[in-house]
């Protein structure tokens, strides 16, 4: 039998902290087509950060963002120090 899932309380726990992710997620994108500063890029890239430690895919963010999501994937994906360093132009 096809009986409906009940909604838990852990579910909606779950749910209710998702929401809250995507939500700052779009509020620092916002924030960065507003003011495109060194600040707000760095929130954004911890609202990613905490979208993804909450099990957010990239198709979600890369939505919410307003690309695609593999782009998303190779903007925001977590890197090595190495791999910063590299990337601004430092030596280690």
């Amino acid at each position: 039998m096809n009986t409906p899932r009940r909604k838990t309380k852990s579910h909606s726990v779950w749910t209710a902290e998702h929401d809250t992710a995507v939500r700052r997620l779009a509020d620092a994108a916002q924030e960065v087509k507003h003011s495109d500063t060194p600040s707000s890029q760095q929130q954004l890239r911890s609202a990613v950060d905490a979208a993804r430690d909450m099990g957010i895919g990239w198709t979600k963010i890369g939505d919410t963002l307003g690309i695609a999501s593999g782009n998303a994937y190779h903007r925001y994906r977590k890197r090595t120090t190495q791999q910063r360093c590299d990337a601004n132009g430092a030596h280690g």
